[in-house]
């Protein structure tokens, strides 16, 4: 989802290389070699990652195959040729025990496995030696079908009743918003940590109720606690990132969350709506 956003904002003076997953293989550290040897950029931008959260619990391996060890390899490459990389990190570092929105050098303390290996792909590529941008999104909001707000849309279209959670904090932000943010960062020559997301506070039970209320049928949604849930991974309960730093740079913050989310809802395709019983 973010790999496409990127691709779709390049500024009209970049030559961009896109590689899908069939093309290469982040696990393979001679394909990495290659593809950089291939190509011979200026910037790596690392849009992959293991993203199954509940997942990561039982397939750690994997989650941090791809999330940290393939991270630290392309830094080393990248490092061997005096490339830039940016990198992608999450809210899940930090634990939710905070009380405060989380800026960029609080001390991290992830609660999950996904969290974890997201941490050790940050220190992984930050010891690499390369020039590294590693911009912190969160709660990532976009048109592909396994999105958040793509199932959301789907199930109020087709009339599901659903439970969401309300006892999770964080920054709703759209995909397209952090791409656009992002090549404004790269060019501004921007290194280190910075927090990117929309502006505004929210739970994913408000931005569900923005969905289902524009499919007619806010009824469907129903509340619930996380805990109720028993998902395998547990999340940060406050997880609102500072994106003061990133601001100075951006020119000022980026929009408000229903804002954005609003954006991206009308243009969203109504085929899957069914008939109001």
């Amino acid at each position: 989802m973010l790999a496409r956003e990127l691709a779709a904002a390049r500024p009209p003076d970049v030559e961009l290389h896109a590689m899908a997953r069939r093309e290469l293989d982040v696990m393979n550290s001679g394909a990495i070699a290659a593809a950089l040897d291939d190509v011979r950029p200026d910037v790596v931008m690392n849009a992959s990652g293991y993203t199954a959260v509940d997942r990561a619990e039982s397939d750690r391996a994997a989650a941090f195959a791809i999330n940290a060890a393939a991270v630290g390899t392309l830094g080393a490459e990248s490092a061997r040729r005096r490339l830039t990389v940016v990198h992608f990190g999450t809210d899940y570092v930090f634990d939710g025990s905070a009380h405060r929105p989380y800026r960029e050098d609080d001390p991290p303390a992830p609660i999950n496995s996904y969290g974890e290996s997201k941490l050790e792909g940050e220190r992984a590529l930050l010891s690499s030696g390369a020039t590294a941008l590693i911009i912190r999104a969160q709660w990532l909001l976009g048109p592909g079908r396994f999105s958040f707000s793509r199932v959301m849309w789907d199930r109020a279209a087709k009339r599901q009743p659903t439970r969401v959670v309300n006892d999770q904090r964080g920054r709703p932000t759209l995909a397209k918003d952090v791409a656009r943010a992002t090549w404004t960062l790269l060019q501004s020559r921007a290194v280190g940590v910075f927090h990117v997301a929309n502006a505004g506070e929210g739970t994913w039970h408000e931005v569900a109720a923005e969905i289902f209320a524009r499919q007619g049928v806010p009824e469907l949604l129903t509340p619930c606690s996380t805990d109720e849930l028993q998902r395998p991974a547990r999340r940060p309960k406050y997880s609102v990132l500072d994106t003061t730093k990133a601001e100075r740079l951006l020119g000022g913050p980026l929009s408000m969350w229903r804002d954005a989310l609003g954006r991206l809802l009308d243009s969203m395709p109504n085929r899957e709506a069914l008939p109001h019983p």
